[in-house]
């Protein structure tokens, strides 16, 4: 059997059709901007409306500063990263730095089917929105309105990015402020304020825990986009220092204020009981005022966003699962780009993915399991950084200011929010960890004994110390 080991480097010619793309690199603010695009908005509120339903006012606002204080620690660990091995698909380098190759390449390829479960939340936030807009057309008709238009101009190479996607991102970032504003004057009540500011819910020790966890559900697209988009940085130290934080403080910005105007416009009880809180809350408060601004501001705002967060899906993750085929892990066809320059058959693949959360919907389980994911990423970073740290022949050590106690309170913080989501829901949080050690153990055992995984290993894991060597 070939392993990686005995495939020579000769190996390599053209019945292999890795395909290389040239593209155009964006700039710091154009990579920030897609990665608030990508921070799903329309299911982000919804969430943020769904973790206060259970928790409360209060405990929501604690469970944000707590999950504020993993990716601002993880952001530190980050940056010295990515300067180190500035490498696309960074994760996947990283674990390769820290000896853990094959649990970074999980982490990497399961961002695909983590971003299409992403999508299931949107697309069902969009049927709401346009149902409302529409209430005599079927609403089964409209997944397949908000997703065609989008595939089809990724297949023809017209992807919503650079300064096309950074002006719907600042169209929708003033819409939400306005429409905060709006409804804190039009609808919000102090007496809801109060009356939603205690937990509906026992809480105990855990709570901060588990709150923390659900924000991270949101949070972890922050840091997904520089991974996916680093090689394409146009200066790499200002998207280093400020690219990261700028989204992230994009999305608080947009968040917060909209989210707290809606859990001061009705009682907890009514939020709770609503399919897709987004909607319920925009047709409770506003729907009365058929003819009012802030409703179609609302509608508006959130529908770009839509739109541009499955942009970002189809241009990102359809070169991860372009990027796994070409290394033997998929099917060749999946890594098959068009004369456009675009992986035509992962698109289509991941269109039919995201079209499945149309006909399973089960808000808690994908809420809970893509918390999962989030904590435990953040863990690794920690654990990789630590890895990485302990090596001697790097070219460009780690030497980040307090990296190492950072790290560590990473690893124990991050541990006991990851075992808040198990204590919440086993079957969600189990289901994502048996998904990883899946991914990992075949990428470890079975990939390389393929021709095309054998060439890949031989060449990503052979001796260096630097990206210099690449």
């Amino acid at each position: 059997m070939t392993t990686s080991k005995e495939v020579p480097e000769d190996s390599f010619d053209d019945d292999l059709d890795l395909d290389l793309v040239d593209e155009k690199p964006l700039s710091w603010f154009d990579v920030s901007a897609m990665g608030t695009g990508e921070m799903l908005f329309t299911a982000g509120w919804a969430w943020i409306v769904y973790i206060a339903s259970s928790y409360g006012i209060k405990w929501t606002i604690i469970g944000f500063v707590a999950g504020a204080l993993v990716i601002n620690g993880t952001w530190w660990l980050y940056r010295e990263m990515i300067t180190a091995v500035p490498e696309p698909g960074s994760i996947q380098s990283y674990g390769r730095e820290a000896g853990l190759f094959s649990l970074g390449t999980s982490y990497f390829i399961l961002y695909a089917p983590v971003y299409g479960a992403f999508m299931w939340l949107e697309l069902l936030v969009a049927q709401g929105l346009f149902e409302l807009l529409f209430p005599s057309v079927p609403g089964g008709i409209w997944p397949y309105v908000v997703i065609v238009p989008v595939v089809g101009l990724n297949l023809l190479g017209h992807q919503i990015t650079g300064k096309v996607q950074a002006a719907l991102v600042v169209v929708t970032l003033v819409g939400d402020i306005l429409l905060a504003v709006g409804l804190w004057t039009l609808v919000a009540r102090n007496s809801f304020w109060s009356a939603n500011w205690e937990s509906p819910t026992p809480t105990n020790w855990l709570t901060v825990f588990i709150v923390a966890g659900l924000w991270l559900g949101i949070m972890a697209g922050i840091m997904e986009v520089q991974q996916v988009l680093v090689d394409e940085w146009r200066n790499f130290t200002q998207s280093r220092d400020v690219g990261l934080l700028s989204a992230a403080w994009q999305l608080w910005a947009r968040q917060l204020p909209l989210a707290l105007a809606i859990l001061s416009a009705a009682p907890l009880s009514a939020l709770v009981l609503m399919p897709v809180p987004t909607v319920g809350s925009i047709q409770s408060i506003l729907g009365e005022h058929t003819e009012s601004p802030w409703l179609y501001l609302a509608l508006i705002t959130m529908l770009i966003a839509t739109y541009t967060t499955l942009s970002v899906f189809f241009m990102a993750m359809g070169k991860i699962v372009a990027l796994y085929a070409q290394q033997g892990a998929l099917p060749r066809a999946l890594g098959r780009y068009s004369t456009r320059s675009v992986p035509w058959v992962a698109i289509l693949v991941l269109a039919v993915f995201a079209l499945i959360g149309v006909y399973w919907q089960n808000w808690a389980f994908v809420s809970h399991a893509l918390s999962t994911w989030s904590v435990t990423l953040y863990f690794l970073m920690a654990l990789f950084f630590l890895r990485m740290r302990a090596r001697k022949d790097l070219d460009r050590p780690l030497r980040v200011r307090y990296g190492v106690p950072i790290a560590i309170f990473l690893l124990i913080y991050t541990g006991l929010i990851a075992f808040g989501i198990f204590s919440l829901d086993w079957k969600a949080a189990a289901g994502w960890l048996v998904l990883v050690a899946v991914v990992a153990l075949y990428d470890k055992f079975v990939v390389p004994r393929t021709r095309r995984g054998g060439f890949y290993r031989a060449q990503v894991l052979r001796q260096r110390t630097d990206a210099t060597r690449l």
